[in-house]
C-alpha cells in the first residue's frame, strides 16, 4: 500500500504561509494524470489522461514509471527510483519530493508531495508567430482549430451516427455495415457497436450509490461540461455536515476544496469512496496552529499520541445536561440509580420468584440477559424494568392477588393503582347485587347496608395504606432498593407525596466516535468492562484508552495488534442534527 500526501502551492515561488492541504491518496498504484480515475488529478491538456504511475518495486521503494514525457531533476526521463528532494516536471506542473518512507521493512510506503502549477507565459518567436511556454505555435495551426475540428469529427461519429442509426430499420444497417449471420445476431452486434459510440462522452461508470439517476447528466452537471458544484452535492446529501463546526474556521481550514476533491464519481460501481485519512495529521498533529483558541490535544497516532478518551456523560439535575469530560481513574457518574454489579453476577446467582427449587430459586445472570444489542448491532438497547427487571423484582403488593402488579411509574400512579387493586378485592369479597335494564344499563338493585358500605371503605383505606408504606416509606421499601426516594409532608389541601430522584442513564458515551460491538463479538464482555466488580451504579464501565491498546495499534501493526487509523473510529463529515433535535435543544430540554 502506497500512501500519498498533497501539498498544493499557489505558485512555484509560494512561501509555506501560501501553502494548503489538496488531499491525501491511496492505493498499490497512484496514477498521474488527467484522466478521472487517475488518483492524482492533474486537469491540463498538456497532461495524458494516464501521464505516469508511482508504483513499489521488488525490494519496498518507490518508483516512477511514465507513460509521457516529464523531466526528473532536468533530465528527461522514463522510470526513476523515488528520493527525498527530487523536482519532477510534468507538464505545467512541478513536483517536489518533500518526504518518503519506503524500503523492504516499511508495511505501507508513505511519501509527500508539494506541488505547484506553472502558469502560461507566451514568448515572440520569430516571423510574427507566438510560441507558448510549452512550445505550442500560434501559427494557423492552432490548438482551438484542431480542437475543433476534432469536436467536429466526435460530434459526427457520437451524435450523427447514433442517430441515423435510430431513423432506419435493423435490416438496411446490418446491409450498410456489411454483417453477416441471423437477425438476431445481427441486432445483438449492432446494437453492442452503437451502443459502443457513447465512449467518446462518458468518463466512466456511475457509482452503485447513485444509479438511479445514472441517465440524468443535469441531476448533478448544472451546466453542460462543467464541474459539478458543491450545491448539487447538498442538494440530496443535506445531513452532512462539514467537518469543524465553526463555520469560520472550516472555511479557512479548507478554502478551495471540493466535495469532488475526496470524492470523485465515474469510477465504476465501488466509487466514491472516501479518501485515506493519512491527511488528519497535517492538523491534528499540531492542532494549535489552525485553531489557537482549541481545547483538542495533539493526535498523531493512536497507538503513540493519543489523548484519554472524552466522554459524554448525562448529568443528573433540572435540566439533565450532558457534559464532556476526560475520562480519569475517579470519575464516577452520578446516575440516581441503586444498582450493583457484582451482586447480580454472582456465581451463585441471585434470588428470583422465577427460580428453579433445585438451585434454591437462585438464578444465574450474566450480560446478555439484560443487556441486548439494537437493531443495527452497534449499541445497547436501553434497560428496561418490564423487560429485564421485574421478573426478579415484582411489584405485587398483595399476596391474594401474586398476579396484579402495580406499574413502574410515577408515585402518584402508583398510589392510585394500588387502591385500585385493594378495591377490587373488596369487591370480590363482599359481592353487590346487580340487575341489567336494556341489556345495556347495570345499576344497583338496592342500596347496602351502611355497615358493610362502611367496613368495605375502611379496609381498602387500611390495605393500601400499608402497602404504599411498604413500597416508599420503610427504610426496606420496595422502591427504595433502587431509587433514592423523598417525602413530602401532608397539608390541608396537598396530601402527602413521594418525590423519586430522576435516574439519567447515559446511553452514548462516545458520540464523536464510531464504535460497533458486533464487529467485537469474538471478545468477551469482561475482556473490556470489569463489570463484576462494580459495587455502585456510579461506575463508570467504559474501557479506558489503555484497554483498547491491548487490541489496537497505531498507523502501524505489530505482532499482536491490528491497525487502527483515524478513519477507523472518526468520520471526517460532522453530522447534522435533525430538526426537531435542534428544537428541543433550544428549550432546554434533552435530545428524544
Amino acid at each position: 500500500m502506497i500512501r500519498c500526501k498533497l501539498v498544493e502551492f499557489s505558485s512555484p515561488d509560494a512561501t509555506q504561509s501560501t501553502m494548503r492541504v489538496n488531499r491525501s491518496v491511496s492505493g498499490e498504484t497512484l496514477s498521474l494524470g488527467r484522466g478521472a480515475s487517475c488518483k492524482i488529478y492533474l486537469p491540463d491538456a498538456r497532461v495524458r489522461l494516464e501521464h505516469a504511475a508511482i508504483r513499489r518495486t521488488g525490494d519496498g521503494h518507490l518508483q516512477l514509471d511514465a507513460d509521457g514525457p516529464l523531466l526528473v531533476n532536468d533530465h528527461l526521463q522514463t522510470s526513476a527510483r523515488l528520493a527525498t528532494g527530487q523536482k519532477i516536471a510534468i507538464g505545467p506542473y512541478d513536483f517536489v519530493v518533500e518526504r518518503i518512507d519506503d524500503g523492504p521493512d516499511q508495511a505501507d510506503a508513505q511519501i509527500t508531495l508539494s506541488f505547484a502549477q506553472r502558469p502560461l507565459a507566451p514568448v515572440v518567436a520569430g516571423r510574427g508567430n507566438v510560441v507558448l511556454g510549452d512550445g505550442v505555435s500560434l501559427g494557423w495551426v492552432t490548438r482551438r482549430r484542431v480542437s475543433w475540428v476534432l469536436c467536429l469529427l466526435v460530434l459526427m461519429f457520437g451524435s450523427a451516427l447514433p442517430v441515423w442509426r435510430a431513423f432506419h430499420p435493423d435490416q438496411s444497417w446490418t446491409q450498410a455495415a456489411g454483417l453477416s449471420g441471423t437477425p438476431a445476431q445481427l441486432a445483438d452486434r449492432v446494437q453492442a457497436r452503437v451502443e459502443r459510440l457513447d465512449t467518446f462522452w462518458n468518463p466512466g461508470q456511475v457509482s452503485s450509490a447513485h444509479q438511479n439517476f445514472a441517465q440524468d447528466c443535469l441531476a448533478c452537471h448544472d451546466k453542460p461540461f462543467q464541474r459539478v458544484a458543491d450545491a448539487s452535492c447538498t442538494t440530496c446529501h443535506k445531513n452532512t455536515g462539514a467537518h469543524v463546526a465553526d463555520k469560520a474556521l472550516d472555511h479557512s481550514a479548507f478554502q478551495g476544496q471540493r466535495c469532488a476533491t475526496c470524492h470523485k464519481e465515474h469510477q465504476g460501481a465501488t466509487g466514491m469512496r472516501t479518501t485515506d485519512a493519512i491527511g488528519c495529521e497535517q492538523c491534528h498533529g499540531n492542532i494549535r496552529k489552525f485553531a489557537p483558541q482549541t481545547t483538542l490535544a495533539n493526535i498523531s497516532d493512536f497507538g503513540k499520541e493519543h489523548p484519554a478518551f472524552r466522554l459524554s456523560i448525562r448529568q443528573n439535575g433540572p435540566p439533565a445536561l450532558v457534559h464532556r469530560t476526560l475520562f480519569t481513574p475517579g470519575l464516577r457518574n452520578d446516575t440516581g440509580l441503586k444498582f450493583p454489579h457484582d451482586k447480580h453476577l454472582a456465581k451463585v446467582g441471585i434470588k428470583s420468584p422465577t427460580g428453579p427449587p433445585a438451585t434454591g430459586g437462585r438464578v444465574v445472570l450474566e450480560c446478555a440477559s439484560c443487556h441486548t444489542l439494537d437493531a443495527a448491532g452497534v449499541r445497547y438497547a436501553p434497560v428496561r424494568m418490564d423487560l429485564h427487571c421485574q421478573s426478579c423484582h415484582r411489584l405485587s403488593v398483595d399476596p391474594q392477588a401474586p398476579e396484579r402488579q402495580v406499574p413502574h411509574a410515577k408515585p402518584a400512579d402508583v398510589v392510585t393503582a394500588v387502591r385500585e387493586i385493594y378495591a377490587s378485592l373488596a369487591v370480590d369479597r363482599i359481592p353487590v347485587n346487580l340487575v341489567t335494564v336494556n341489556s345495556l344499563l347495570q345499576r344497583p338493585a338496592g342500596q347496602a347496608a351502611p355497615a358493610v358500605a362502611h367496613q368495605a371503605g375502611s379496609w381498602v383505606q387500611m390495605q393500601s395504606a400499608g402497602a404504599i408504606a411498604a413500597m416508599f416509606d420503610k427504610p426496606n421499601a420496595v422502591c427504595r432498593t433502587c431509587h433514592d426516594i423523598q417525602k413530602t409532608a401532608a397539608t390541608k389541601t396537598v396530601p402527602v407525596a413521594w418525590t423519586i430522584r430522576p435516574v439519567q442513564a447515559t446511553d452514548h458515551w462516545l458520540p464523536k466516535s464510531r464504535f460497533s460491538h458486533a464487529q467485537h463479538k469474538n471478545a468477551e464482555c469482561a475482556a473490556c468492562h470489569t463489570a463484576k466488580d462494580s459495587k455502585s451504579a456510579s461506575d463508570i464501565l467504559i474501557p479506558d484508552i489503555a484497554a483498547c491498546r491491548t487490541c489496537h495499534a497505531g498507523a502501524v501493526a505489530t505482532k499482536d495488534q491490528i491497525v487502527s487509523r483515524c478513519d477507523s473510529c472518526h468520520g471526517f463529515h460532522t453530522p447534522t442534527e435533525h430538526p426537531a433535535f435542534r428544537q428541543r435543544l433550544a428549550a432546554g430540554t434533552t435530545k428524544p
